[in-house]
């Protein structure tokens, strides 16, 4: 039983040490805040868009067509 309660103990080590380890973490990320749009991120005139185009440089398109469901005859 000294081989078993040697690895319980290890495991309990190490689940208060990585809970130690990762709150701190989250206690860095708590000043981050949820933003709608990108504009928060770009100074103030440091971003001039000059040609609005979007260019592909592959484009595929694989069409299928679906199968029609089969209408069932009612017999009267």
């Amino acid at each position: 039983m000294e081989v078993a309660e040697a690895v319980v103990i290890a495991i309990v080590i190490a689940l208060i040490i990585a809970f130690v380890l990762t709150s701190g973490l989250r206690a860095e990320l708590k000043s981050v805040q949820t933003a709608t749009q990108a504009n928060i991120y770009i100074k103030e005139g440091s971003f001039k868009l000059s040609n609005e185009q979007d260019i592909y440089v592959c484009k595929k398109v694989d069409r299928t067509a679906k199968p029609k469901p089969q209408q069932q005859q009612v017999q009267r």
